[in-house]
């Protein structure tokens, strides 16, 4: 049985499509959580900082699995975006699956980014390291951020302590589209409209979550298919990635970030690990089929975020609709990600419906369990 390395924030979605697709998984992430400790053979909790990893304790821990399955393949999500150079040193102790370090970081480099769009006809928001003399409908961005929280409204900002780069604000419904790259082609998988940041007042624009609805416009699919196929051309993309872009009111499309990875909404469309497979079959150069059955349901999750600093105890009971659970005694910072709500529905609205209702009810059930406490 193959052995595969899980190296992620959080590794949970990526461990269970590898588990189900018959492989031995070895996880390597920020929250060793219950669910995904139930499909790993090993699991290894590292440090969560603000770049992504510790790079001796990321390569110690590697080292020593590789001792044990030398070979093993490492298959990478979230938590390179600040140090992609990690990617190279990995990839001298074992077959990294993932995109490049140049392409990496052409990505997350605001400028070239931007070009690359520009070259391709592709409409992006206007971006300027110069602070505008004007900050109304100005974003403040880190540069390589992942999550969201990073994203402020430059107008609120008074201090000039905060450092990245500025971006004007297009308003719209914000979208992601999952699609395989392969030798400068792309496949698209799916559409998945972001859910509205509510949870802090101070992070407007942190990841919430991601509904994929039953079905989408075709013209819109169309449009995607060109613009995921023009950038894959441009800088030759590998595997699962993902785009995130606005939609306006008048139906213009514009770009805001290309991820170079398994984005999270994957799971969404996964069915019977079609698409993990699909994702090993681009970086080994073997066919593959990400043919997908069609489904009349729409499909979400959630993130519930710590609103202050937990401990979490025996006293909580998770429903069945709640997963990357934390292990009993681990302690969550305020600001951080406690676990993830799933809902399934006939349309987008009533799965944001239940998906709000369920934030609330584990909000319940945390707080009665520290009270309880």
């Amino acid at each position: 049985m193959r052995d595969i390395f899980i190296v992620a924030r959080t590794g949970r979605a990526l461990a269970t499509s590898a588990y189900q697709a018959g492989y031995e998984v070895h996880v390597l992430d920020c929250f060793a959580d219950e669910d995904t400790k139930a499909v790993a053979k090993t699991t290894c909790q590292l440090q969560s900082l603000r770049e992504g990893f510790d790079k001796t304790e990321l390569m110690e821990q590697v080292k020593e699995l590789v001792s044990f399955y030398p070979k093993a393949v490492m298959v990478v999500g979230t938590g390179f975006e600040k140090t992609p150079e990690l990617l190279e040193d990995l990839a001298k102790i074992i077959p990294v699956f993932s995109n490049d370090e140049k392409t990496i970081k052409s990505l997350k480099d605001p400028i070239y980014f931007s070009n690359i769009l520009r070259n391709a006809s592709i409409k992006s928001p206007e971006i300027s390291f110069a602070r505008p003399s004007d900050s109304h409908g100005w974003l403040l961005k880190e540069i390589a951020g992942a999550g969201g929280g990073h994203v402020r409204w430059l107008s609120q900002i008074n201090s000039s302590r905060y450092s990245g780069y500025y971006q004007k604000y297009i308003s719209g419904n914000v979208l992601s589209a999952l699609f395989l790259a392969k030798d400068r082609y792309a496949t698209l998988i799916g559409i998945s409209e972001q859910l509205e940041s509510k949870q802090f007042k101070s992070m407007p624009f942190l990841f919430e979550g991601v509904v994929r609805p039953s079905s989408v416009d075709q013209q819109h699919r169309q449009h995607i298919i060109e613009i995921i196929n023009k950038i894959t051309k441009q800088t030759n993309l590998k595997g699962l990635c993902g785009i995130d872009y606005v939609i306006t009111n008048s139906g213009l499309i514009f770009v805001l970030e290309v991820n170079p990875r398994p984005p999270s909404s994957f799971e969404l469309y996964e069915q019977q690990s079609v698409l993990f497979d699909a994702h090993l079959a681009c970086f080994e150069d073997k066919k593959f089929d990400c043919y997908l059955k069609q489904t009349n349901q729409a499909k979400g999750y959630a993130i519930y975020y710590a609103k202050k600093s937990i401990e979490i105890n025996t006293n909580v009971i998770w429903p069945n609709w709640v997963k990357d659970k934390p292990s009993i005694g681990s302690t969550i910072s305020k600001n951080n990600p406690v676990c993830t709500v799933h809902a399934e529905d006939e349309s987008v609205m009533k799965v944001k419906a239940l998906l709000q209702n369920q934030l609330t009810d584990i909000e319940t059930i945390i707080v009665t369990a520290q009270d309880a406490a």
